[in-house]
């Protein structure tokens, strides 16, 4: 196909979706925050792409893809690193996956492991047309659950030159076997019997879609009466927190069941050998009760011969990471430092 025909197919695009695809070509964005969509298997991905204050679209500048954490939305900590590191001197994009905040998709709450990975391979796709982006240096930043799509993505897509997580969870199966999801309260047995009654759950709700169209949802973020323990409590006081993630009116917590056997899809660090020349940071608090996901991914990604480090904030927990200046700005200057040495 010729680079005309290639032209023309984009204005089309861009005139069908109403989106910035053409703008996207021409350069036509300012520095801050710019509305944006594209299309993630035929679906309208948004996203909000942060630029420096330098920019320009006759620049050469590193981009970073910033990961949600499951459920998340763009605006929560996303958003947040995203400008900070668009503050660096970095071209920066979030954005709301498939099912999402202001993204198209249906059902709602699909948190869909394999889905997420193309939703990211597209974002990386888009945010390489932006004009003034080095198209050699390109990162991934995953945030909780961002962690392990984002690690599952770059040993399935050549474009990424580096990869950085903070507050990771990574394997997805090993999660869906640790006895302690949100959904305990629900669940006898062992770990394996526990496992499989997701699974139930799950199939279940994907014939009764099939056959009547309902969407049976399951709530992802427990209120803290559910008496799930300490790190659900601080979900909670995160995620329904009209103060800080609760604050966001596109984001609910609610997943659609059906999706259940989709995200404890895979395990990324049972092949890290396959990040094999893409260097790799995690950033962990040092109370942070979810710290052993990415001390498993640092320790069998050197063991596979990666270049991997982890970077531990002092004081910080979990969802401290997500918001909290004191400890967010310690991982941005670390994340820096990091992109610096590996997207030049």
């Amino acid at each position: 196909m010729n680079k005309t025909k290639m032209s023309l197919i984009a204005v089309v695009l861009a005139s069908v979706m109403n989106s910035p695809f053409s703008v996207a070509a021409e350069g036509l964005f300012n520095p801050g925050k710019n509305s944006v969509n594209f299309l993630s298997e035929s679906v309208r991905i948004s996203g909000d792409l942060f630029l420096p204050d330098n920019y320009s679209p006759e620049g050469s500048f590193p981009a970073i893809v910033v990961i949600t954490p499951a459920s998340g939305v763009k605006e929560q900590t996303a958003g947040i690193y995203a400008k900070k590191l668009a503050d660096k001197g970095y071209v920066t994009l979030a954005f709301d996956h498939r099912s999402y905040g202001e993204s198209g998709g249906m059902p709602r709450g699909m948190e869909n492991a394999p889905m997420k990975v193309e939703d990211i391979k597209n974002a990386i796709s888009f945010i390489r047309t932006v004009a003034g982006v080095d198209i050699e240096r390109i990162g991934e930043l995953g945030l909780c659950s961002g962690a392990g799509y984002s690690l599952q993505t770059s040993q399935m897509d050549a474009r990424i030159d580096s990869v950085a997580t903070v507050s990771g969870f990574v394997d997805f199966i090993d999660y869906g076997l640790s006895g302690a999801t949100q959904y305990q309260n629900g669940l006898n047995g062992d770990k394996i019997e526990q496992f499989q009654a997701q699974i139930q759950w799950a199939s279940d709700a994907r014939q009764r879609y099939f056959e009547t169209g309902e969407v049976v949802y399951v709530d992802g973020i427990p209120p803290k009466s559910e008496r799930l323990g300490t790190f659900w409590d601080r979900a909670a006081d995160y995620y329904l927190n009209p103060e800080r993630g609760g604050a966001v009116a596109t984001y609910s917590p609610m997943r659609a069941a059906m999706s259940l056997d989709t995200r404890y899809f895979f395990n990324p660090t049972e092949h890290m050998e396959l990040m094999r020349g893409k260097p790799f940071l995690a950033i962990v608090g040092t109370e942070a009760l979810s710290a052993p996901f990415s001390e498993v991914a640092v320790e069998r990604s050197k063991k596979a011969g990666g270049e991997a480090e982890l970077f531990k904030v002092k004081g910080a927990q979990h969802f401290d990471l997500y918001d909290k200046h004191k400890y967010v700005n310690q991982a941005v200057d670390k994340l820096d430092s990091f992109y610096r040495t590996t997207l030049k």
